[in-house]
């Protein structure tokens, strides 16, 4: 029954989360870690979820920590999903501090375990996120292909993919593939 009891805090603290109200969600938060089971996806879960909300926070010791223990919890229980997904959260946290060389890496790790998970919309997000990195540096051709990379694990006859890879002609013309004049440049 406790487990129930923290599945229901939990999924109270989500909705908190996503409302902006991160005082209460971390509350609920609390409440929840104090009834999962100790052995539970849901207790990793809890603990992935903390993360988020301590770096919201800026509280990166506390973020690291919770994080640290979802990964723990999650590598125990052979889950590359959970993994996955802590490893994102954890990017997010180091981006957030601002070691963005880290956090690409990290990034990297977390597509790599969703991707072997099977969740390979989810890792085209963290592609995605890598991209905006990239952007962010002035690493216009590594932002390209981040992007390029996520949509490679889409389904081939996906709709997005199809639509993405039409969105990625035109930058890619931009940068060499049309005139020839520039292509020798695109090395540096």
């Amino acid at each position: 029954m406790s487990n129930q009891t923290a599945k229901k805090l939990h999924q109270d603290g989500v909705t908190l989360f996503r409302r902006g109200q991160l005082d209460e969600a971390f509350q609920k938060l609390q409440e929840a870690l104090q009834n999962a089971d100790e052995a539970s996806r849901e207790k990793a879960e809890i603990y992935n979820d903390l993360g988020v909300i301590h770096t919201q926070r800026e509280d990166y010791e506390a973020a690291y920590e919770a994080l640290n223990e979802a990964m723990e919890r999650f590598t125990n229980a052979d889950d590359r999903r959970g993994q996955g997904q802590t490893l994102g959260n954890l990017a997010a946290t180091l981006q957030s501090e601002g070691d963005l060389e880290r956090a690409v890496e990290t990034y990297k790790m977390a597509a790599t375990y969703l991707e072997e998970a099977g969740q390979n919309d989810m890792a085209m997000y963290v592609w995605q996120a890598i991209s905006k990195i990239r952007m962010k540096q002035g690493q216009y051709i590594a932002a390209i292909g981040a992007y390029e990379e996520g949509i490679e694990k889409m389904p081939e006859n996906s709709f997005k993919r199809k639509i993405m890879r039409q969105i990625l002609k035109a930058p890619n013309s931009l940068l060499g593939g049309g005139g020839g004049s520039k292509k020798e440049d695109d090395d540096d």
